[in-house]
């Protein structure tokens, strides 16, 4: 298990890539700052989370999207797959599936435990992360919040 995840909201990502491509695939990090409205503290983490999917490559301040990454920007769809795989082989993703293989259903309050213990903690940080698992199908979460595998998974 690999490198930990950048705990960036999935829209704020998708965000990031749809203003790249806007900006003819390739611009300077500061760019993107001018481009969106919210912090750059948060524009780094999408850019950080982009990066470890293989969504986009930083190189010298430039952020330029990957193959991936224009297909994610131009079908999410036919990008879903491939970005489910490389979420699953990240922290905390891989961690996630690894405690469902030992245990499903798993109750939601474990799975959160899980995440703090690896540094996500806080609300914000393992809702992010739980959203990214539940979008790109390597879990589900029921309404009495049990988690189980997804159909990704």
């Amino acid at each position: 298990m690999n490198r930990p995840f950048q705990p960036a909201a999935v829209d704020q990502v998708l965000g990031l890539l749809r203003v790249i491509h806007s900006l003819g695939g390739k611009t300077d990090i500061y760019r993107i700052d001018e481009e969106v409205e919210i912090g750059f503290d948060e524009i780094s983490l999408a850019v950080g989370a982009a990066e470890s999917l293989g969504l986009v490559a930083v190189r010298a301040g430039d952020v330029e999207l990957t193959e991936l990454g224009r297909k994610a920007v131009l079908d999410l769809d036919d990008a879903r797959q491939e970005i489910a795989k490389r979420l699953a082989s990240l922290t905390p993703f891989a961690d996630i599936l690894a405690l469902l293989r030992r245990k499903a259903p798993a109750p939601l309050g474990e799975v959160t435990e899980l995440l703090c213990g690896l540094g996500y903690c806080g609300d914000v940080a393992w809702r992010r992360i739980v959203a990214w698992a539940v979008l790109f199908g390597l879990i589900e979460v029921t309404p009495d919040d049990l988690v189980l595998p997804g159909n990704s998974a």
